[in-house]
């Protein structure tokens, strides 16, 4: 305890010190009162300084008074004791030297061991800094791990190119933070069809940030854009000051190195957006570019199985299926439907003198000018090599033929344009209608095509209407 003390208040051993230099004076004059000899002094010298001897400088303190009252006892007696008080004197002093040296080395030997003790506990706090950051960073990386997981399960659970952007937009709007700004994903389409686009909030015209300068920089450089502050930033000094988009991230829609769409976050106040934010922002836009071309190839896969490869009508498998809803559909409410089905005149010659390829440039030809007059509710097909077919739902055999009749001038108008020549063609159209002519889907189809082949026989390039077989 007295050397806590000692060590930490320096100058209450130097104050130890003065008091015991003030003590043996006193100590000295009373043995002599008392006619004792003064070895009482040196007696009661070794305790005191024994106590006193907490460090190097009280050590050398009582060696110092050790030889003032040596000295002191010399004055005062001249007697030869001195010779005798000279031995004892050193006797007295050799302990205290050796005390004093053991007690020096013993300090030294603590000194190091508490200066090993302090490196020690510094490498312990470096590693425990370490292990801190090390976890910390691991944790993150588990996080980050789980959160792209979900996101990847819950992307590539939608195949549904509409229900995918809703998802997407959502996803990205809850990780990145709502309250930071809106959300936007446009994606172009192939075939120009309409541009795939969801924003949230939701936003009008967002086919625009396909086209516009930020846009244009990811789609050019099919990299990330983050635009801290665009008051501030040489790159778009043509917003203007009073544009409302003060910070920016975007990044591409990647397929195949193909940029084909864009998603982006946008924000009114500047600064929102920081590299951390943008590389996670990264990360979801190439999930999202994934999942939206496997739902596109999906899509088009089937459509493949529906359609035709070279006309891109529906096939005659899924044209089935829609007589038979539109059958259905006729019991349930007694509505009436049409069916066509036209062919065209004369086309194995033009195969045999123009070749297959100019064939089915004629057929593709046709396929656009069929569903150029057909309506929005109309189902059109490709029936058969050069056969093709179209259901009229709710509309009766009157309205059927006006159809058939309007496709038949308007084929026979049109000029087919091929590598040779340019051409004209006729179709022969037949038209039935359910259940005016036939009750059942084979029967209907039969009945049909039964009026094609009689208009063939009577010269073509006409419309007939079959004959009922009710």
């Amino acid at each position: 305890m007295l050397q806590r003390y000692l060590d930490r208040y320096p100058g209450l051993r130097w104050i130890l010190i003065l008091l015991l230099l003030a003590a043996f004076p006193i100590i000295d004059t009373a043995a002599s009162l008392m006619e004792h000899s003064s070895w009482l002094a040196w007696a009661i010298l070794p305790p005191l300084g024994a106590v006193l001897w907490l460090g190097p400088v009280a050590g050398s303190g009582l060696i110092i008074f050790a030889c003032l009252f040596f000295l002191l006892e010399v004055l005062r007696f001249s007697e030869p004791r001195i010779l005798w008080n000279v031995p004892i004197l050193l006797l007295m002093l050799l302990p205290i030297f050796l005390f004093i040296r053991r007690r020096e080395k013993m300090v030294y030997l603590h000194q190091e061991d508490v200066s090993l003790l302090e490196e020690h506990l510094a490498l312990t706090r470096e590693h425990y800094k370490t292990d801190l950051v090390s976890n910390i960073s691991n944790q993150k990386k588990f996080q980050k791990y789980f959160l792209l997981n979900r996101v990847s399960r819950v992307f590539g659970s939608q195949l549904e190119l509409d229900k995918l952007a809703e998802v997407i937009i959502r996803e990205v709007q809850e990780i990145m933070g709502p309250e930071r700004g809106r959300y936007l994903l446009a994606y172009n389409q192939p075939k120009k069809e309409e541009a795939l686009t969801r924003s949230t909030p939701e936003t009008e015209n967002i086919e625009a940030i396909l086209e516009d300068q930020f846009g244009l920089w990811v789609f050019q450089r099919r990299t990330t854009l983050l635009v801290s502050d665009t008051h501030n930033d040489f790159r778009f000094q043509s917003l203007g000051a009073d544009s409302m988009i003060r910070s920016l991230m975007a990044a591409p829609l990647l397929s195949d190195g193909r940029v084909n769409g864009v998603l982006r976050a946008e924000s009114p106040w500047p600064l929102m957006f920081n590299t951390d934010d943008l590389r996670l922002f990264t990360l979801l836009a190439d999930l999202a570019g994934a999942a939206v071309e496997n739902a596109r190839l999906y899509k088009r896969a089937r459509e493949l199985a529906i359609t035709d490869g070279l006309t891109g009508l529906y096939l005659r498998r899924f044209f089935n299926q829609r007589l038979e809803e539109e059958l259905n559909r006729f019991r349930e409410s007694d509505l009436p439907f049409s069916l066509i089905i036209l062919d065209i005149d004369h086309f194995k010659r033009i195969n045999d003198r123009l070749g297959h390829p100019t064939g089915d440039q004629i057929l593709i030809q046709l396929a656009r000018t069929l569903e150029k007059e057909a309506r929005v509710a109309d189902i059109l097909c490709r029936f058969g090599g050069e056969e093709f077919a179209m259901i009229l739902p709710n509309t009766d055999i009157q309205g059927g033929k006006v159809m058939a009749e309007r496709l038949r001038v308007k084929v026979g108008e049109r000029i087919f344009w091929t590598r040779q020549e340019k051409l004209r063609i006729t179709v022969s159209v037949g038209v039935g209608e359910c259940p005016a002519h036939a009750i059942q889907i084979k029967q209907l189809i039969k009945v049909v095509d039964t009026a094609l082949y009689q208009a063939k026989r009577n010269g073509r390039n006409r419309v007939l209407v079959g004959r009922g077989t009710i």
